[in-house]
């Protein structure tokens, strides 16, 4: 019996530590990974599934085995895999510090909310794990706490596991634990930085009891320094390859003076631990490969033509003419805006706009952006090429563009039957986050939306549906012809349908 018995964590579907976030790093960085659509997958502390059943949904061809302490969360694991008809994705209940030696090389290895959540013997059994049961060219993910700002987040844990100390309920534990915080910030004078801090993180506590619970709470939660967890990670024969939120290893927004000295260092690992002081970072997700890979850092073209590349900038005017020097406003599908004056660029952005949510190879980005402007996209000079992949990555880092190796089969057209992936229909009847066809998730907190997803099952017109949405909606909200297309268009763009 553990605590996971006791109290359900759902759990949900992590876009950054899917295979195909970690491939696209690792290839990124000059590794060549399996390819995510044949491969083999293990995943550490796996709970209910929430993240490898996705996985092994979007990904059919490939092979899954999620463990867990928790025998009821294993048991709720094998339910919905069962009720989806997956026969790629199997769910064992056991101690990490027994894993099987006969379990065989995976390719991707994953351990999400455990590493800093588990006693010391587990911590050392999951980089073990990995050590032992990674294939050569194999990519690992774990997530963890790191200081320096673990002790700032140190005064809360123990103020709220000081007042719940002797409750021994779980709700009534939360509830408590979130009213001592109130108290104590009602009790500051305002303005200073305690008040702040307090505020700041009873604002995270607010959004999921179960994180309450399994976090602040947790017998044990502790921070690392990223160099120490690398000196760990290296005794088990990995060595680091990138953050999986790409973002977090920039420096752009830093002045100049510290962009250039950070950027000077030869070591990564001394660099990496320095940003993270900078930005006060406490909590990491970092892709690791077996030691001796030599990663090449320089991106040259041939290695782009490995990746594909996603984007929903489109122009917020018509552009008259992309070969004038006259600055474009773009804006995305999440309202991050760009502003564009060399028409290369301008003529990228259009491209990816045109096709999002599809994906588009490097190799055919170029041949049709270049085209727009006039370019012969197969002889670019070589200083043209290199701009055009600088601005590719940066708007990666920036979090305007994704990079991906793969993006699997999904409808951006919507059928006269529409049907939704049997798994997002669940999730949303659920109410749980949604995982789409491109492994992305979204919270849906639209409820047109989340009541219109369930009923695509490909049995109803849109005549149907429209009738079936307003009793489910049930006076709740008027829902016209035109709120539901606008409603199915935005799930198309999401990634749901499959017809």
């Amino acid at each position: 019996m553990t605590l996971y018995d006791e109290f359900r964590y759902p759990g949900k579907f992590y876009p950054q530590a899917s295979p195909e976030r970690m491939a696209t790093l690792a290839t990124l960085f000059g590794a060549r990974p399996a390819p995510v659509d044949h491969c083999r997958v293990l995943e550490l502390g796996c709970g209910e599934g929430g993240h490898t059943i996705p996985l092994a949904y979007a990904l059919p061809q490939s092979q899954f085995v999620g463990v867990d302490l928790s025998e009821a969360s294993i048991k709720r694991a094998r339910e919905l895999a069962a009720r989806l008809g997956l026969n790629n994705a199997e769910f064992r209940a056991l101690d990490l510090t027994q894993f099987p030696a006969d379990a065989g090389t995976f390719d991707y290895i994953i351990a999400h909310g455990l590493y800093s959540w588990v006693p010391e013997a587990v911590r050392q059994a999951v980089l073990e794990v990995c050590g032992k049961h990674l294939a050569p060219d194999g990519v690992v993910y774990v997530s963890y706490n790191t200081y320096p700002a673990g002790h700032l987040r140190q005064i809360p844990r123990d103020l709220m596991r000081f007042h719940t100390r002797h409750i021994s309920d779980p709700a009534t534990k939360v509830r408590e634990a979130r009213n001592i915080l109130e108290f104590v910030i009602s009790a500051i004078p305002q303005p200073t930085h305690e008040r702040e801090l307090l505020k700041r993180e009873l604002a995270v506590y607010k959004k999921s009891d179960a994180f309450v619970f399994f976090d602040p709470l947790s017998e044990t939660s502790d921070p690392f320094y990223f160099l120490d967890f690398m000196e760990q990670a290296a005794a088990h024969g990995l060595q680091f390859v990138a953050e999986a939120e790409i973002q977090n290893m920039r420096t752009a927004h830093l002045v100049e003076n510290v962009r250039r000295q950070l950027d000077a260092m030869t070591d990564r690992l001394l660099r990496e631990q320095y940003l993270d002081f900078i930005n006060w970072r406490g909590f990491r997700q970092t892709i690791l490969c077996r030691a001796g890979h030599d990663l090449d850092l320089t991106l040259v073209p041939e290695r782009m033509e490995w990746l594909m590349i996603m984007c929903s900038m489109k122009p917020v005017q018509p552009i008259a003419d992309l070969n004038s020097a006259e600055k474009v406003e773009f804006r995305d599908f999440y309202a991050h805006t760009v502003t564009v004056e060399e028409p290369l660029p301008k003529a990228v952005y259009l491209e990816l706009g045109e096709r999002f949510p599809r994906a588009v190879r490097y190799a055919e980005l170029r041949e049709r952006a270049c085209r727009r402007v006039g370019l012969d996209g197969g002889h670019l000079e070589v200083e043209t090429e290199a701009k055009l992949i600088r601005m590719l990555v940066s708007s990666y880092a920036n979090g305007v563009a994704e990079f991906h190796v793969y993006q699997g089969p999904f409808c951006t057209e919507v059928s006269e039957r529409p049907v939704a992936s049997a798994l997002a229909r669940i999730q949303a009847e659920a109410g749980t986050p949604v995982t789409s066809l491109y492994l992305a998730g979204f919270t849906m907190e639209d409820s047109v939306l989340r009541r219109l997803l369930p009923l695509l099952d490909g049995t109803r017109d849109h005549a149907q549906l429209l009738s079936d949405l307003r009793q489910c909606v049930n006076g709740d909200q008027e829902v016209t012809a035109e709120t539901m297309g606008k409603a199915l268009k935005t799930l198309a763009a999401y990634g749901m349908l499959m017809g």
